[in-house]
C-alpha cells in the first residue's frame, strides 16, 4: 500500500481568542456577551465607534448590550467636556478582563490629562453630579460582593470614593464659572451659545442645519437619565420638572429653525427618538409628557405626515 506524508494546507486562522471568563459572565447575558465578542474580532489597530456598531445592528439592540458591558465592567465611557466636536466628545475604554490589574487612579489621571472625564448616562443632568451619584455611577466590580473579605471591601470602597472625588472635583458645575480649558457647560449647550452669538454672520444658515444635526445625534443623550428613573418611583411633579427640561432645549433647537419643514421634520426625528425611549427604556408615558410640552409651543408647526409630505 502506498504510503507518504500528509502535508496540512497552511491557512489563517478564522476565529478570535476570546477568555472564557467573558464568555461565561452571566452579568453580560447573551446580548453582551454578543456584543463584546464582535467588539473582539476587530484588530487593535482598528477603530471602533459605537455610532457604526448601531448603524450595523441597530440603536436598541446596541444600547440593551452595551449597558450590560457597562454595568458588567467591561466598558467604561469618558467625555470630553470642552470640546463641540460631538464625534470627539465620548471615548470608551474596553477590557476583556474587566480592567484588572489596572490601577484605576492613574488610568482616569491619564485620560484627564487629554481632556476626557469619567462619563455615566446618570451625571448628564448637572444636577446629579454630586458624589453619591458618581460613586454610584461606576461599574459592579468596584463593589464588594460575599465572597470578599473585610479587607478587600475597605480597599474597594476607598478606591470608588478616591475616584469619585477624583471626578466631583473636576465635572463642569453650574456655579462654576468658564474656563478656555474645561468650561463649566456640556458641549451642547456651548454649540447652542455659539450659534446664538454668530446668528447674524454670512454663514448662518450651515451653522444652524450643523447644530440641528449635532441635536438629532445626541438627543438620546437627553433621555438616558431615565434608565436609573424607570427604578423610582416618581410622583407627578418630578415628571413635570423633567418634561419641562426637555422641552427647554427643544425650543433652543426650535429658535435655530427658520424654515418650517425643516422644523417639522426635525422634531418628527425626534418623536421617533422618544418612541424608541419611550418603548425599550421605560414604564410609564413618557413621549406623552414630551410631546404635550412641544405641541404647546410649536402648533402651528407641527404639522401630519401629509401635509408634511405634500409640502416636499
Amino acid at each position: 500500500m502506498p504510503q507518504g506524508k500528509i502535508e496540512r494546507i497552511h491557512r489563517e486562522k478564522g476565529f478570535t481568542q476570546i477568555d472564557n471568563r467573558l464568555l461565561t459572565d452571566k452579568n453580560l447575558g447573551l446580548e453582551g456577551i454578543g456584543l463584546l465578542s464582535h467588539i473582539l474580532h476587530y484588530s487593535d489597530s482598528f477603530e471602533i465607534y459605537k455610532s457604526v456598531l448601531q448603524r450595523e445592528w441597530g440603536r436598541a439592540v446596541v444600547e440593551k448590550a452595551w449597558e450590560k458591558g457597562t454595568k458588567a465592567g467591561y466598558i467604561i465611557g469618558f467625555k470630553n467636556y470642552s470640546t463641540n466636536d460631538s464625534k470627539n466628545s465620548y471615548r470608551y475604554a474596553f477590557d476583556e478582563y474587566q480592567f484588572s490589574g489596572i490601577d484605576l487612579m492613574s488610568y482616569f489621571e491619564e485620560q484627564w490629562e487629554q481632556g476626557y472625564l469619567f462619563y455615566a448616562k446618570s451625571l448628564y443632568q448637572v444636577a446629579n453630579r454630586n458624589l453619591k451619584t458618581i460613586e454610584a455611577s461606576f461599574p459592579q466590580f468596584l463593589f464588594p460582593t460575599e465572597d470578599n473579605t473585610e479587607e478587600e471591601k475597605n480597599k474597594l470602597e476607598e478606591l470608588r470614593k478616591a475616584l469619585a472625588k477624583f471626578v466631583f472635583e473636576r465635572l463642569p458645575k453650574e456655579t462654576t464659572h468658564m474656563n478656555q480649558e474645561y468650561p463649566s457647560q456640556t458641549f451642547e449647550e456651548q454649540a447652542i451659545e455659539a450659534e446664538k452669538e454668530k446668528v447674524n454672520t454670512a454663514d448662518d444658515k450651515s451653522m444652524k442645519q450643523s447644530s440641528i444635526e449635532i441635536f438629532i445625534n445626541d438627543f438620546p443623550e437627553y433621555l438616558s437619565i431615565i434608565e436609573a428613573l424607570e427604578k423610582k418611583n416618581l410622583t407627578k411633579s418630578e415628571l413635570d420638572d423633567i418634561a419641562d427640561t426637555l422641552y427647554s432645549v427643544a425650543v433652543d433647537v426650535d429658535l435655530k429653525c427658520e424654515d418650517t419643514r425643516m422644523r417639522v421634520h426635525l422634531f418628527q426625528t425626534i418623536f421617533r427618538e422618544q418612541m424608541f425611549a419611550n418603548e425599550n427604556l421605560c414604564q410609564y408615558d413618557w413621549i406623552g409628557y414630551f410631546k404635550k410640552g412641544i405641541q404647546s409651543r410649536l402648533k402651528d408647526f407641527l404639522l401630519s405626515n401629509k401635509q408634511y409630505q405634500m409640502s416636499l
